[in-house]
């Protein structure tokens, strides 16, 4: 729970037989995270590369054949489980399986797409009749027939639309003034006026030049009608409602044909995405004439069930080889990369979210998730600090969490998140009896923010300063405990967050708290406490050996000591302004209390009929503002005054080969 979990690297090698079982073996216990063979050391021109990607785009490309199929059925593929039967049913197999699944897919498809076709044929015709609905509509003036309308020999007639904008409209008008012509103004479709233009057909010319500058679009017009056009618009609209009668019974074979085939499909769904995620795993091995290796990471609690299984197969033929646990030290050179495993209880996981945002903690690094989650929730419920706006929260967040509602399994742990900054704003707002911005209602256990005194407000601001020394003293506490675990001793005494410096700030807090007269003997001590961290550099580099000149060593030495004289000003500023940013943590309560009271003062003396909707609309808006505002600042002070002494980052994530 402090430290990533215990890894061990481990080596299979298989002949070609039994990879299959291997790979069954590997992805259903889902321990090994494969690492990339050009990763390991010495394996440069040893190892061949495996010729996957044929079989990861036939597995692709079935996959989408899968949820066609699906989403021709009525099924939104979004959001269905990966898994639609038990993990040990499912067959790894991604040499073969695509073969296998396409056989039986093709005996599916030969009785559904049938009926899938003959829908979009019927919705191509559909649409067509739609659009020639819509062009008629415009053309209809009673008593005049299409094909008179269109064969029309002495007269010249054109339909289409220009630019909706007035200024078109009165330009087109203004060039045809001086030849007879009529112009009728049509429907206005969008952001386009359709117009309908007649003139002598030795004024054609004129006419076509005149669309021209006002942005004219010809619509043709269906020639297949033959008729009046208010009958061939009832002809059209009778055929469109014929043929939706046609797609609903089709969509009722389908639905006939759903309940046969949709388990089947999504258990082939599920092979297929399972071994097209084993094959993607499959381009990291190495492959010889006559056999593979596959390399990784293990978790070393997990190493003996996995050499447990492995051994039941034929021992000729796979062979198993693996390290003792890594340690910090070691794996801070090993090749390949130690990946990261953090392991949680189900009342942390909301929070390691927090913590994999900023960056992936390395494998020797200390994993912070614990602090993190309980620095939070009291920063958040300090800074907002209300019984009524904290239950609010806690039961969005709840219920959020819980609701069986597939598009919000994604969001779960960030709700669950949410529930717990409640409960915090719900203990901190009883300690300073506030509900819903009111504090006339509870008994606060400590004060009243919106009653307090003077000396009460310095007292709340130095909440935030001590809970600033607290925190910034447990990140230098656990940095000096990553660089113990990590066997680096210089930089866990005499680093920048190192013994020297937390001493020394301590004692000038000691003595700012005790209110100690000054004397030279206390500014000697913290003198000497801040002496090797300046000399550290330095001293380091006399003792290394090097074969430079004495000149260039002395002129190394003075920059050194230039550099380590910056960077004890860097500390002193660094540790003072860190503390002094957690003032904000009391200075965001007082603001919650002061916008609610400037909230309520808006409809004070109002009817309740008046009111009770304003405070409501308040509440609301103060819930998500402030909410949101103080959740980035809390933020904020994680991971620029607290990650900043320790967190070790540019880890890799521990993803294991599984079919889960």
């Amino acid at each position: 729970m402090f430290t990533p979990e215990k890894m061990s690297f481990v080596n299979i090698s298989t002949l070609d037989s039994n990879l299959i079982q291997v790979l069954d073996c590997v992805a259903k216990l889902g321990v090994m995270h494969i690492v990339d063979k050009k990763d390991l050391p010495l394996s440069d021109g040893l190892l061949k590369d495996v010729d996957i990607q044929p079989i990861k785009d036939k597995l692709s490309e079935i996959n989408i054949r899968i949820n066609t199929l699906l989403s021709e059925m009525g099924i939104d593929t979004r959001y269905l489980p990966v898994l639609s039967k038990k993990q040990d049913e499912i067959e790894i197999d991604p040499l073969n399986i695509a073969t296998k699944i396409e056989s039986e897919l093709a005996e599916i498809e030969d009785k559904i797409n049938p009926i899938i076709q003959r829908i979009e044929q019927l919705n191509f015709e559909m649409n067509k009749l739609e659009k020639d609905s819509r062009q008629l509509h415009s053309l209809e003036v009673r008593g005049i027939k299409l094909e008179d309308l269109l064969n029309m020999r002495f007269l010249y007639f054109v339909f289409g639309d220009i630019p909706v904008e007035f200024s078109h409209f009165r330009r087109l008008v203004d060039s045809l003034t001086r030849i007879p012509c009529i112009i009728l103004q049509g429907d206005i479709v969008g952001n386009r006026q359709q117009i309908l233009v007649f003139s002598l057909m030795t004024d054609k010319d004129i006419v076509i030049n005149a669309l021209e500058g006002a942005y004219f679009s010809k619509i043709d017009i269906p020639q297949e009608y033959q008729g009046n056009i208010p009958e061939i618009l009832d002809r059209i609209e009778y055929e469109i409602w014929a043929k939706r009668e046609d797609i609903a019974e089709l969509r009722g074979e389908i639905q006939n044909l759903r309940q046969t085939w949709r388990k089947r499909l999504l258990e082939l769904r599920a092979e297929a995405i399972v071994n097209q995620n084993v094959a993607e795993s499959m381009e990291r091995f190495g492959k010889t004439e006559r056999s593979y290796f596959i390399c990784g990471w293990v978790p070393y609690k997990e190493v003996g069930k996995l050499k447990k299984e492995l051994e039941k197969m034929d021992s000729h033929s796979v062979l198993m080889n693996a390290t003792e646990p890594i340690t910090a030290q070691e794996s801070e050179h090993y090749r390949p990369k130690v990946p990261t495993k953090l392991v949680h209880p189900f009342f942390l996981r909301p929070f390691t979210g927090l913590v994999t945002t900023f960056d992936i903690p390395r494998y020797s690094a200390i994993d912070p998730t614990v602090f993190v989650s309980l620095s939070f929730m009291a920063m958040f419920g300090i800074m907002f600090a209300d019984v009524g706006h904290g239950s609010v929260l806690f039961l969005v967040g709840l219920l959020a969490s819980v609701y069986p509602l597939p598009q919000l399994k994604p969001l779960r742990r960030m709700f669950a998140f949410l529930a717990c900054c409640g409960v915090a704003s719900m203990i901190t707002g009883f300690i300073f009896g506030n509900l819903f911005g009111k504090e006339e209602i509870l008994t606060p256990l400590w004060f009243s923010l919106e009653h307090m005194e003077p000396n009460q407000v310095s007292r709340m601001l130095s909440v935030g300063v001590y809970f600033g020394i607290g925190m910034i003293s447990l990140g230098v506490l656990l940095s000096i405990a990553q660089h113990f675990r990590s066997k680096n001793f210089k930089e866990a005494f005499f680093g920048q967050w190192g013994i020297s410096s937390i001493t020394a700030y301590w004692l000038i807090i000691y003595l700012y708290i005790s209110k100690s007269q000054f004397s030279w003997d206390k500014v000697l001590i913290i003198v000497l406490l801040l002496l090797p961290i300046m000399f550290k550099q330095p001293i380091s580099k006399l003792i290394k050996k090097d074969k430079q000149s004495n000149r260039r060593q002395e002129e190394e030495h003075g920059e050194s000591l230039i550099e380590s004289g910056f960077q004890i000003y860097e500390i002193a500023l660094a540790y003072l302004a860190n503390t002094l940013s957690y003032i904000r943590v009391a200075a965001f309560d007082l603001s919650h209390a002061g916008l609610m009271m400037a909230a309520y003062s808006l409809t004070k003396g109002q009817s309740i009929y008046l009111s009770l909707p304003s405070d409501i609309a308040s509440n609301i808006f103060v819930i998500i503002l402030e909410g949101l505002i103080v959740g980035i600042q809390c933020m904020r002070l994680e991971y620029y005054e607290f990650f900043s002494k320790f967190f070790a980052g540019e880890g890799i994530e521990y993803k294991p080969l599984k079919i889960n």
